[in-house]
């Protein structure tokens, strides 16, 4: 990425938009309806309240950005390295974090392997540790190996596999990384590529919501199902359908988008404020105020 302004700018905005995404999404989380939502910011989110001493991002941002600086640190993607980092940041902040992620980041503060911790928190709880935590945090990896394809669906795996063993939340990493290195490289178009790239090696239920999103309807959208918050497959197919349908407008919306704001914050903080900033090939895409988006609670 070195020597190619664009491509540099296009990353410093997918990181812009995963973290504006977050802070802007922090004061909706436990607002709970659309009414609510509404009734608590008629103008959109536009004031925000400064946040906690000694803790300037949540979970999602927080752990994106560790991994990163491990990546860069470490020259490569080091399990052990990333794991001491999230478990570092566990035990002297922690602030939002998930159930799922703190189990398994507790198993390795207590001497597990960081993919045994993983694979141990999922067999605990299974079919029930398909959250979005795999996807908040993932976009370093897309940014680091955006040239190297098959190590960027491995270490998106592997990264997701600390602590979201299954494999709807580890091919949900490779996929959300898969397209913003499309959209980095100025594919707007990036659904075929992404379904080309994970063939069938991914889960049948992912590869059918990423198939559906170029003809899908708002209305259709899986934003307010109960019993399913926070799912990372949901997830995905929201953010995907926002860049695919609404890639040039960051204002707007339609009757769900206050719904919307609580499910597509992790993906589309990384994806639309980060992938479409990549698509515009601006750094500084304003992300809009109404709209940024914020993770259910399960993660």
């Amino acid at each position: 990425m070195q020597g190619n302004p664009q491509l540099v700018a296009r990353a410093r905005g997918a990181l812009l938009g995963l973290v504006a995404g977050n802070q802007l999404g922090v004061p909706t989380e436990h607002l709970g309806t659309a009414e609510a939502i509404r009734k608590a910011f008629p103008n959109g989110v536009l004031d925000l309240a400064p946040p906690p001493k000694n803790s300037p991002y949540d979970d999602d941002a927080a752990m994106a950005l560790l991994l990163g600086e491990s990546l860069l640190d470490s020259q490569g993607f080091d399990a052990n390295d990333v794991a001491r980092r999230w478990v570092k940041w566990m035990k002297v902040d922690g602030r939002g974090i998930g159930i799922t992620t703190k189990r398994a980041l507790t198993m390795i503060d207590r001497g597990k392997e960081p993919f045994e911790a993983g694979q141990l928190t999922n067999e605990e709880n299974p079919g029930r540790s398909a959250g979005n935590g795999s996807v908040m945090r993932c976009i370093p990896v897309g940014l680091r190996y955006h040239n190297d394809l098959d190590r960027l669906i491995r270490v998106s795996t592997q990264q997701a596999a600390i602590t979201h063993a299954d494999e709807r939340c580890t091919w949900g990493a490779a996929a959300v990384n898969l397209a913003a290195r499309e959209l980095l490289h100025g594919n707007i178009y990036f659904i075929d590529e992404v379904l080309h790239r994970i063939g069938d090696r991914a889960p049948r239920v992912l590869r059918d919501a990423i198939h559906r999103v170029p003809r899908e309807s708002e209305g259709a959208l899986p934003i307010a199902r109960a019993g399913e918050a926070g799912y990372v497959v949901y997830c995905i197919e929201i953010a995907f359908w926002f860049v695919t349908h609404d890639r040039l407008s960051c204002a707007g919306g339609g009757r769900h988008r206050h719904q919307c704001r609580r499910r597509r914050r992790s993906a589309r903080g990384a994806i639309r404020g980060g992938g479409v900033a990549a698509a515009l090939g601006r750094s500084d895409h304003r992300i809009g105020r109404d709209r940024a988006a914020r993770r259910a609670s399960r993660r």
